[in-house]
């Protein structure tokens, strides 16, 4: 695909939401200025983790990261699914991914089945 084809996106809101649809429809995307200005630019550890099983969810994705963490680029692969384990950080629930895969999990190749070790519940995200 040329660069034209690639979807650009500013910021880190709605981050999970672009990363699925990408994947979905298979168009790459790219997303800079994650958090750029804050005191801690780039991305959390929990947007790490979701990069992460993503990846883990397709075959052949290709995901670059830029060295602050500021910018990503998804070329996504095909949803594959299968058997899922991910430890994921307490700084967001077991909802927060489970969100993405449920989007996913449906055009899969295969049936999946996710393992997700971590916290069920917080104020931020469904249970």
């Amino acid at each position: 695909m040329s660069k034209r084809d690639t979807l650009q996106f500013e910021g880190h809101k709605f981050l999970k939401q672009r990363l699925v649809l990408s994947i979905l429809s298979q168009r790459p995307v790219r997303i800079v200025k994650i958090r750029s200005d804050d005191e801690n630019p780039g991305l959390r550890d929990y947007e790490i983790t979701l990069l992460r099983l993503l990846d883990r969810a397709t075959n052949g994705s290709k995901l670059e990261i830029s060295h602050t963490g500021t910018s990503v680029l998804l070329r996504p692969g095909m949803i594959t699914g299968g058997r899922i384990e991910m430890d994921c950080p307490v700084s967001r629930a077991i909802g927060y991914y489970l969100e993405a895969l449920v989007a996913l999990a449906p055009f899969g190749k295969e049936q999946m089945t996710a393992v997700l070790r971590g916290i069920t519940m917080n104020n931020i995200d469904l249970s």
